[in-house]
């Protein structure tokens, strides 16, 4: 079972390409030969990297949650379609980022990659820290999650 997990440092070579960690390829497995697929994060100035197969399975889940016959699920969908790409990967480990994504993230040379479980976050190194979240924060959260769900 595919996990991404850890954090690495890499960089943005000068025609924007980024080669992922050996760590991610070698978790990638058999996926590494199918295309990826670069998501403008809704939420942060980064991007998330998919495999093919596990980016149907967010597609194919926020689409049975629309209408195809109702206007503003139509505009749901459209706006859904505009933030991602597909890619190809190297036999390197080596993704093409299109120019339009690296707009997005604010990418300049130093990047953070964040497994995510089923994805790799991506960030601009100052921009990660510049909005990461903090460990007193976190904690705190984490207290009001736990506390919420024995609640129930």
């Amino acid at each position: 079972m595919t996990e991404f997990t850890g954090t690495y440092n890499a960089t943005i070579d000068d025609k924007g390409r980024i080669v992922l960690p050996s760590a991610f390829k070698k978790e990638m497995g058999d996926l590494s030969s199918e295309p990826l697929v670069i998501e403008r994060n809704l939420f942060k100035d980064c991007l998330d990297i998919y495999p093919e197969k596990f980016w149907n399975d967010r597609v194919e889940a926020f689409k049975s949650t629309l209408d195809p016959f109702d206007e503003e699920d139509d505009g749901f969908l459209q706006f859904f379609y505009e933030n991602f790409k597909k890619v190809e990967m190297a036999a390197n480990g080596r993704i093409n980022i299109p120019a339009d994504s690296l707009g997005y993230g604010k990418f300049k040379k130093n990047v953070r990659l964040i497994g995510m479980g089923k994805s790799i976050r991506v960030w601009d190194m100052e921009v990660y820290e510049s909005q990461q979240m903090d460990k007193s924060t976190f904690l705190q959260r984490f207290k009001e999650k736990r506390r919420s769900k024995t609640a129930d």
